[in-house]
């Protein structure tokens, strides 16, 4: 089970889980972890710098993909810490084309000149600070060669240790081991 972090949200805030965005420019406003983000480049054109690629956590545990353009890097890019939990509103939502889809969700957050980011601490919903899945090798070969989704790790777990392995319930520690190819095996903790 991933740990958690307790993060405040201003009284008036009016924001929306991702699963309840709205297509197009709005008021609406998100809160969400930022887990990862790197620097998008098209390979077509010489590694050409497209802007920064993000990926988000909220409340619900549900994780979407946001772009902020290169036109836009220089007002973001500082305030960017992965781990953080910011409070984002004036994006705009549109749909996730298929070729680059990176998260299950149908959209994306495409931020404007006008998007603000407000870093958050201290007390508020549960965010937690890893979201991953597991799939069984069948699930994974009927993916391969459809560019329909990025897997991170591709292994075969070959122990798992820990109490209360029953229980779905539990937040106790977990180690993991998996298998990444024939001669490395990976240790994995989680909280």
């Amino acid at each position: 089970m991933a740990a958690v972090d307790v993060v405040p949200i201003p009284t008036n805030a009016n924001y929306v889980a991702f699963d309840d965005l709205r297509l197009g420019r709005s008021t609406q406003q998100v809160v969400g972890r930022l887990l990862r983000f790197w620097d998008a480049r098209n390979i077509k054109k010489d590694g050409q710098f497209m802007g920064i690629v993000l990926l988000l956590l909220d409340e619900k545990c549900s994780v979407i993909h946001a772009f902020i353009p290169a036109a836009l890097v220089s007002q973001f890019r500082q305030v960017l810490r992965e781990g953080s939990i910011y409070n984002i509103s004036g994006f705009e939502v549109g749909r996730c084309t298929k070729l680059y889809k990176i998260t299950d969700h149908p959209f994306l957050l495409r931020f404007l000149p006008a998007t603000t980011t407000v870093e958050l601490s201290d007390v508020g919903p549960t965010i937690e600070r890893e979201q991953f899945m597991l799939r069984n090798f069948d699930n994974l070969q009927a993916l391969a060669n459809t560019n329909i989704e990025l897997p991170d790790v591709v292994g075969q777990i070959s122990f798992i240790q820990g109490s209360n392995l029953n229980d779905p319930t539990s937040t106790q520690r977990l180690v993991l081991r998996y298998r990444i190819d024939t001669l490395t095996e990976r240790r994995f903790v989680a909280k």
